[in-house]
């Protein structure tokens, strides 16, 4: 993005972004993929001072390291909503616009459902039980019926706002707990251990403390209180979760079911859970359709264009 002779503006991607994103703000800025040298920051030495702009993601979001090294930077783009790995105060005392993806809840709570229904009907298990060829010899166990469930939230944020929405369809008695009051019909709980003990089924949707900041919203007392027929459903962050008690609770039967989209130590699952047929488990793909991906995109693009157009940013943090 230049005119009249200017030298164009230069960006560093500081977290991996689409080719369709790059191809996008390779038409308006100059690129700088810093996030794929073997040191980021040794790459920043040599260009930092001219660096206007940044991108990145929930988990290559800006710290105070990345400020430092770029110390002409205005504006950083996330694609995504999760604000743990970025500095967000150090960013608005240099004044530092931040910006996000708000275009994912839909998504998410459509998979937290997902997880959901898969970890209550059996449907991985049944599908492996059919590939196997045991159906002409056994029948499938049991399932559980989701619709009518006591249904307890962790966290009645966007997401978390959108999951109850969708789990009205099904009937279910709604609860949730949360730092900050929220004027809804559900019934609010006082704390994450006493929702458990309510809940049938628990969704942690809690956006949560950066990792190693906080002790984990979900513990061994939360899991041992949702008990051996309840299920936890978590599409938030894996280590919000006390990961090794989750994992002990599945394996010796304290805990039903899990539908698991995140864990402590992306992309490493704990290698218990892979042979347990009471856990559903994906690459954490809560956003991951072509129509949000597309959409995430084009908020990151769009916020840098409007920002060095003079316009301001279109969804700022």
């Amino acid at each position: 993005m230049s005119g009249g002779g200017e030298a164009p503006i230069e960006i560093a991607l500081i977290g991996l972004q689409t080719p369709d994103v790059v191809e996008k703000l390779e038409r308006h800025f100059k690129v700088h993929h810093v996030h794929a040298a073997p040191d980021p920051f040794t790459a920043l030495a040599a260009i930092g001072l001219r660096i206007r702009g940044a991108a990145g993601h929930g988990m290559a979001g800006l710290t105070r390291r990345y400020m430092n090294a770029m110390p002409n930077l205005e504006i950083c783009a996330l694609n995504g909503v999760g604000l743990e790995t970025s500095d967000v105060v150090g960013a608005r005392e240099r004044g530092i616009v931040l910006t996000i993806a708000p275009v994912l809840y839909d998504d998410v709570a459509d998979l937290a459902i997902g997880l959901a229904l898969a970890a209550c009907r059996l449907i991985v298990e049944g599908d492996r039980f059919v590939r196997a060829g045991r159906w002409s010899s056994a029948r499938l166990r049991l399932g559980r019926k989701l619709t009518g469930m006591r249904a307890g939230i962790i966290g009645l944020g966007r997401i978390g706002m959108e999951v109850a929405r969708r789990l009205e369809g099904f009937r279910a008695e709604i609860a949730y707990t949360d730092p900050t009051p929220r004027a809804v019909a559900y019934r609010a709980v006082p704390d994450t251990v006493s929702l458990a003990r309510e809940s049938d089924i628990l969704f942690l949707c809690a956006a949560g403390a950066p990792k190693g900041k906080a002790p984990p919203i979900v513990d061994a007392a939360a899991i041992d209180a949702l008990g051996p027929r309840g299920i936890f459903i978590n599409i938030a962050r894996g280590w919000l979760v006390d990961e090794a008690a989750l994992v002990d609770a599945l394996v010796n039967g304290r805990l039903g079911a899990a539908g698991l989209d995140v864990f402590d130590d992306v992309p490493h699952v704990p290698a218990a859970l892979l042979g347990l047929d009471n856990v559903v488990l994906t690459p954490h793909v809560a956003s991951g359709t072509e129509e949000t991906r597309r959409a995430m995109g084009d908020c990151v693009v769009d916020n840098l264009v409007s920002w060095f157009a003079g316009r301001g940013v279109l969804t700022p943090v």
